[in-house]
């Protein structure tokens, strides 16, 4: 039986999260200068909000894909009706060019509309994983929004022009994933 794709991109990026978390908390220890003891309870919060938010990420890619295709495709292209013979012995066909404008819609939708509700989400996530109530998430939200926006597009727009240019559609949430290794760490550092 085959893992779904969604279930598989969740598991790695849950995976790596909590590979981020544990090298975060390593670097924690290191700076104070004092012996590393996992936080277990930190490390379960970090798994637990990928688990959540990795499967609403492999959705959103989905669609930005399907409403802004990246590559143009060919309405004349044969190799489809022809089946896999033809693409079996056939090493010349062509793949299609990129379609520029919807690669850059998409890098833009994405960065906008994309790190916000990330942002948003993992802010509100992590706040109910520790208990905290409503009044203290919003403010959260409130005080934490910008900054980590603003420090997302020192990372995140790189990624989206990969991502969008280079990456097969099924594979962007784990080169995201990747990726997130250094954001998830900053995140870690960052949230205490």
């Amino acid at each position: 039986m085959a893992i779904p794709p969604i279930a598989k991109a969740t598991l790695q990026a849950a995976l790596i999260n909590a590979g981020s978390n544990v090298l975060a908390q390593g670097i924690k220890a290191y700076r104070a200068d004092i012996p590393f003891n996992l936080d277990t309870e930190s490390l379960m919060q970090f798994t637990t909000c990928a688990f959540i938010t990795s499967p609403l990420g492999y959705l959103w890619l989905g669609s930005l894909e399907s409403w802004f295709p990246g590559r143009a495709t060919d309405s004349n292209d044969q190799s489809d009706k022809q089946g896999d013979k033809k693409n079996k012995y056939d090493q010349s066909l062509p793949k299609p060019s990129l379609n520029v404008t919807n690669t850059v819609a998409k890098i833009v939708i994405d960065q906008a509309i994309g790190g916000a509700w990330n942002t948003v989400l993992f802010i509100v996530i992590m706040g109910l994983l520790r208990g905290l109530d409503y009044d203290t998430i919003t403010g959260q939200i409130q005080a934490d929004f910008w900054s980590i926006m603003v420090a997302g597009l020192k990372l995140w727009p790189l990624v989206s022009v990969l991502n969008f240019t280079v990456v097969p559609a099924d594979q962007r949430l784990l080169v995201g994933s990747l990726f997130g290794i250094v954001w998830a760490i900053y995140l870690s550092l960052m949230s205490g």
